[in-house]
């Protein structure tokens, strides 16, 4: 049945994106994530973007956009002027570089990412609308959940995403998903960057999801992230929220260092978990970790392959298919089937970057709680 379940899932993830004009630029437009009212950046029908910079007493002036410099041409009204290469679909960060230092586009939203406030360019997808907020579709909520870490000694904050039947229905309970960002972002990165409570709405609206709470937690912890998150933060949402507390009701996922504490923590505690989803993660292999090794990792796999699958409802991992952690990912999964693990893989067009994770949740969170 799981089987014939990640088949149709895979068939979706592919016609996800296709067969309709959302997405399609036909002239310059201002980029969605501009700080309102600001025409520049502007992207266009090719998918290149025209930066203009305001700085007539500045000696140069350059835009860095996905590690690429685009050098910029001062007008004679003091505006400097560049247009990109085409972008490849999905969200960047990017830089200014004013008389060689690295500052943030006046014109753009800020967002946490690369460890720092960064501008963002989010570039259209054309036949994907699946991330983007719809009318006439119930909307749910984010909230910000301050608490107490006895194991760190300061306030934390998490958010959680509650679904809008929540507050209409007060006797149901509900299964939750803990969703992690990535190295150099942080709790908001899922909500701002990868706009999951957008992506559930429109889920929801069309049953193809089942409803859940989905809480995004800080994982760049001083502490050890594994024992706050299973001892603080879990039992935290289920005194404050009407879930459902066992493992069966409860998953983990990640993109990138979060995909590796999906690993370590969610796959680690099946009493905890029964639902992990991992994406992206460099802990196969593709950056400076040490080789992926199944006797290492996942001993529990090769000594009871039936046990180690009892123990999961779903075990979902996917990867862009340019970043560099692909070839090694596959390789991972192919070793973990030849052991008889039953895991689900997809790969979706892009990099290390969030339209292959906003695309790995949409996939991912339509198998849980079934």
């Amino acid at each position: 049945m799981k089987r014939i379940f990640y088949a149709i899932m895979a068939l979706a993830a592919l016609t996800a994106c296709a067969g309709n004009q959302v997405g399609v630029i036909t002239e310059p437009v201002s980029a969605s994530t501009n700080i309102q009212g600001r025409e520049y950046p502007k992207i266009n029908p090719d998918l290149s973007v025209e930066f203009r910079v305001n700085a007539p007493e500045a000696e140069s002036v350059a835009v860095d956009i996905c590690s690429k410099v685009y050098p910029m041409t001062k007008n004679e009204d003091g505006v400097w002027v560049v247009t990109t290469d085409p972008q490849e679909p999905g969200f960047h960060y990017y830089f200014l570089v004013v008389d060689g230092v690295r500052v943030s586009d006046p014109s753009s939203q800020l967002f946490f990412g690369c460890s720092v406030m960064a501008s963002a360019i989010d570039i259209p997808e054309a036949g994907c609308d699946f991330y983007l907020p719809k009318k006439n579709v119930p909307r749910g909520e984010v909230r910000m959940q301050r608490y107490w870490s006895d194991i760190e000694q300061c306030w934390r904050v998490c958010y959680v995403y509650v679904p809008a039947e929540y507050e209409s229905k007060p006797d149901k309970r509900y299964p939750v998903l803990y969703l992690q960002h990535g190295g150099g972002e942080d709790e908001t990165g899922w909500v701002r960057q990868g706009k999951t409570d957008v992506i559930m709405d429109n889920l929801l609206a069309r049953k193809k999801a089942k409803p859940m709470l989905i809480v995004m937690e800080f994982g760049q912890s001083g502490g050890d992230f594994g024992k706050i998150l299973i001892n603080e933060t879990i039992p935290m949402i289920d005194s404050k929220y009407r879930t459902v507390a066992d493992n069966r009701h409860r998953a983990m996922a990640g993109l990138s260092m979060g995909g590796g504490q999906s690993w370590s923590v969610g796959l680690k505690h099946p009493e905890v978990f029964s639902n992990i989803g991992i994406f992206s993660s460099g802990m196969f292999g593709g950056v400076t970790y040490a080789p992926f090794s199944l006797e290492t990792e996942v001993p529990e796999l090769l000594e009871d392959p039936a046990a180690f699958n009892e123990g999961l409802d779903v075990f979902y991992i996917s990867c862009g298919e340019t970043d560099p952690r692909i070839t090694h990912t596959k390789t991972a999964v192919e070793a973990m089937r030849a052991a008889g693990a039953e895991v689900h893989f997809s790969a979706f067009p892009g990099g290390h970057e969030w339209q292959p994770w906003r695309k790995s949740l949409h996939e991912f969170v339509q198998m849980l709680f079934k």
